[in-house]
């Protein structure tokens, strides 16, 4: 509980005939954590030995069948959108997960049904998604047609007349209002006078133009005019008057629609029938993939394959049975005790409840394999700082509330929500007796209520300077505790030098002041000598930096004092405002509540926050420095992980 759990390095030889047997039992079994044999061929004496593992043929596969799955998911999402939860519902009052039954299956197998019910599907969906596709096009080419149109209505023209014809060139352009003349005289040269321009307002303050050329001046004439900001209208194909145009497109589209209906109906359909089976062998292939990849790491031999990894020492026996039972008694297991520059994975090892308060550990770092798991320590500290900064009981109901409201809710199904609301809920029941204890009830609001101001035994708002002082008793004995950590790891580490040198002069310098300061000078004075001799022997020339580090470090939990003073202040107010609109008209009694909800919300996830991340920052800077070591690299075992599907 306070170091990782104890590790075992497991070295295997198979023979390649029960290579994928072994590695599937491996990951059924969900506790090994595989690592890259690549390091050990650099070396001369293994590289005579052992040569890479190839490349399992089949990932490449599964790949391009994960690829082609995706993609077919994709097209009935467009057509047949599943239903998606809100963020609200999502973690609160989520929706059991689609549970997917299939039998197990695998290898060759798994890799040829998924290739041909692609292919089926494939075949399926192609006629209608071409004609889908086709239909798209034809309504977005419609609807640019109709805006155009919609800048023409009021000309009274013949559509087909626009266009070319054995001598005129007939165009319809756009332009602003103010080109007007520049254009005119820009045609007149071009054309040296033999043209027509026809223009209308529109109501967007553009001329709407139509511009008659000789047809062999018209080349000239578009790219001439294109620079001086007048654009043609492309509406090749229509007849009649622009309205006539427009009610014809208009008619072409209900009928497109109609169409268009009709064809994602087919693909619905097949959404339908098929869209569990996609989801069931995307997740088989995902492991399947995981089987194969992790393959890149063995090495071989011959007609043998080495694996080698770690397994947590409660796992070993389980381990090495497994192996042997699946490979008949071919393989050979060799279970031995980590070395000493081994990068030896870490798997933290809490009971139930603390193992939720390793998130907030992570958040930090994983600490070393030979160091101290800081989570046991964490948890009593972060509940104690978050419930003094946050002082208030009714906060802490709110907290709790929602804590248990995320533990009940997606907490069910989602192990990250479940510890969210574990912490908070945690940090509501703490809030909720020191709360009690200070006499915070949304503020000085509930000590009207007799049983709740019994309860209190201090005021922060009057008491400060008690606060104070108990905000940094609190600091010095949390810095303490970090001290002896530290001294205790490096003593079980055999580091007996280092523990005498690092912070023990800390431990001897508090009794020192104090015997010194109560009379007992000649004792206080040996402390102090020790502490001193301590103190420069292991950090020399920043001996100084040390102690002013300690000082600021202990001044630091003042901040438990500030937030619960900001935290009671804040609510005080909120009730005097609240009280100032309750004493006027019926009006100002709607607004008084309104005013004492919103006023007490935003004060309690306002100072709810600080007091999270406060709470946080006194562990990862004050306590997390004096013995923790990160940089570990965590255990990750080759596992079987399911989502949607339920082997059977």
């Amino acid at each position: 509980m306070l170091r990782p759990s104890r590790m075992k390095k497991i070295q295997i030889l198979a023979l390649e005939g029960f290579r994928y047997q072994v590695i599937k039992r491996l990951q059924a079994l969900g506790t090994i954590h595989l690592t890259d044999y690549s390091e050990k061929l650099e070396d001369p004496t293994w590289k005579n030995l052992l040569r890479p593992h190839p490349p399992s043929l089949n990932i490449r596969k599964i790949a391009a069948l994960n690829i082609a799955i995706n993609r077919l998911l994709d097209l009935f999402e467009r057509y047949d959108p599943e239903q998606k939860e809100g963020f609200i519902k999502g973690i609160f009052a989520p929706m059991p997960p689609k549970k997917i039954e299939t039998r197990e299956i695998y290898g060759k197998e798994l890799i040829n049904t998924v290739d041909d019910i692609i292919e089926k599907i494939e075949q399926e969906t192609e006629e209608p998604v071409k004609e889908l596709e086709k239909i798209e096009q034809e309504i977005v080419e419609s609807e640019r047609i109709k805006a155009l149109l919609d800048l023409i209505l009021t000309l009274e023209i013949d559509l087909a007349d626009v266009g070319e014809s054995g001598f005129l060139s007939i165009f319809l352009g756009i332009m602003p209002k103010e080109e007007t003349d520049n254009v005119r005289e820009r045609l007149n040269e071009l054309t040296e006078g033999n043209f027509y321009l026809g223009v209308k307002e529109t109501s967007e303050n553009k001329l709407v133009t139509l511009l008659v050329c000789l047809k062999e001046r018209a080349s000239l004439v578009l790219a001439n005019l294109r620079r001086i900001s007048w654009e043609k209208i492309e509406i090749a194909g229509q007849q009649g008057t622009p309205n006539e145009a427009r009610d014809s497109i208009n008619k072409k589209n209900l009928a497109l629609v109609e169409e268009k209906t009709k064809k994602e109906a087919i693909v619905v359909d097949i959404a339908k029938r098929w869209r569990d089976e996609l989801e069931k062998y995307r997740e088989l292939l995902v492991t399947e993939r995981q089987r194969e990849e992790s393959q890149n790491k063995f090495a071989q031999m011959e007609h043998v394959v080495a694996i080698q990894g770690w397994v947590p020492e409660n796992s070993a026996a389980q381990a090495t049975q497994v192996i042997g039972e699946v490979s008949n008694g071919a393989c050979v297991v060799e279970i031995s005790e980590p070395e000493e520059m081994d990068d030896v994975p870490v798997l933290l090892k809490n009971p139930k409840f603390i193992r939720s308060f390793e998130l907030l550990t992570r958040l930090y770092g994983m600490p070393t394999y030979n160091g101290v798991d800081p989570t046991l320590f964490l948890v009593p500290g972060f509940l104690l700082f978050f419930s003094i900064m946050l002082t208030d009981a009714m906060y802490g109901v709110i907290a709790l509330v929602l804590g248990l409201l995320l533990v009940r809710g997606g907490g069910k199904y989602n192990i990250f929500i479940k510890d969210a609301g574990v912490i908070l809920s945690s940090a509501g029941v703490a809030t909720i007796i020191i709360g009690a204890l200070a006499g915070g009830w949304f503020g000085d609001f509930g000590l009207k209520v007799p049983v709740l101001k019994s309860m209190q035994i201090f005021d922060p708002m009057v008491q400060v300077t008690t606060f104070l002082l108990i905000a940094l008793i609190i600091g010095l004995t949390h810095v303490n505790a970090g001290v002896v950590i530290n001294v205790w790891n490096r003593i079980k580490r055999r580091e007996l030098w280092k523990a005498l040198t690092g912070n023990l002069w800390f431990l001897f310098a508090q009794p020192g002041i104090f015997f010194f300061l109560v009379g007992y000078k000649s004792v206080g004075l040996l402390f102090i000598v020790i502490s001193l001799v301590l103190l420069f022997l292991g950090h020399k020339a920043m001996a100084m930096f040390q102690v002013t580090g300690f000082m600021g470090d202990v001044l630091s939990y003042a901040r438990l004092m500030a937030l619960g003073l900001c935290t009671t202040g804040i609510a005080m107010t909120v009730n005097v405002l609240s009280d100032m609109l309750y004493a006027g008209s019926s009006i100002g009694i709607f607004f008084a509540i309104v005013v004492f909800f919103i006023g007490h919300l935003f004060n309690f996830v306002i100072n709810a926050m600080g007091s999270f991340v406060h709470g946080l920052r006194l562990h990862y800077v004050e306590l997390f420095t004096k013995f923790f070591e990160s940089g570990g690299a965590e255990f990750t075992p080759l596992e079987t992980r399911y989502e949607a599907v339920e082997i059977k």
